[in-house]
């Protein structure tokens, strides 16, 4: 595990340099989608590359590296559908967080039970889990006159299916990511959509928010 405090907000990748496989949706594994991180990544601030909405097959896209990722490009919700932490980012751009704490945890298990990953025995069995990795953004954002906190989170875990073309294994990501306040301190914004979709709010949402950061002294 490791902590570490800055001034600011937490800083995102964008263009090219978002196309880092620990933190996409598609492996190396996958076919990597026919790119790599270093000669030809995948702009992820830009529209999706052409073949994305292709017809595909063996004589176009030779080894299928390029099928067996289209969906997760062409879907609705792309550039989170590729790499969902991005979200994470665009959340906060317009926000002003004075400093964040970001910490980072690790579990790797490629050969066995070791590596401190715990999972049911169905999934163990069919579906090994063999990494898991964790950051996590505690913010401190000001907003109206007040110091509020904040946390925003990302969890990829990779679990191992064994098919693939060449009979190999696959190592397909799991990725959550959220940013998360005390129900008090969330923006008109979001208590409108708390309202509309969930009507039963009403009785938890506070009336005015009274919340503030434990760590400020005036």
């Amino acid at each position: 595990m490791a902590e570490l405090r800055n001034s600011g907000p937490p800083q995102f990748p964008k263009g090219d340099a978002a196309w880092k496989y620990d933190h996409l949706s598609i492996s190396r594994t996958m076919g990597g989608a026919g790119a790599n991180e270093t000669t030809n990544p995948i702009n992820l601030d830009a529209p999706p590359p052409a073949w994305v909405f292709e017809t595909l097959n063996d004589d176009n896209d030779p080894g299928e590296n390029k099928i067996y990722t289209q969906r997760i490009l062409a879907n609705d919700l792309y550039p989170y559908s590729v790499r969902p932490d991005l979200r994470l980012r665009d959340s906060i751009k317009d926000e002003n967080i004075k400093n964040h704490i970001m910490i980072q945890m690790s579990s790797k298990n490629k050969t066995g039970a070791q590596g401190g990953i715990l999972n049911v025995p169905f999934v163990n069995r069919f579906v090994p889990t063999v990494e898991m990795n964790t950051r996590m953004w505690i913010e401190t954002v000001v907003e109206d006159g007040r110091e509020i906190l904040q946390l925003q989170y990302e969890q990829v875990i990779f679990f191992e299916f064994a098919f693939g073309d060449d009979g190999g294994t696959t190592s397909w990501p799991h990725i959550q990511v959220n940013t998360l306040r005390k129900i008090e301190d969330v923006s008109p914004e979001q208590r409108r959509l708390i309202e509309e979709q969930f009507p039963d709010a009403n009785s938890i949402l506070p009336s005015t928010p009274t919340s503030g950061c434990p760590y400020h002294k005036e």
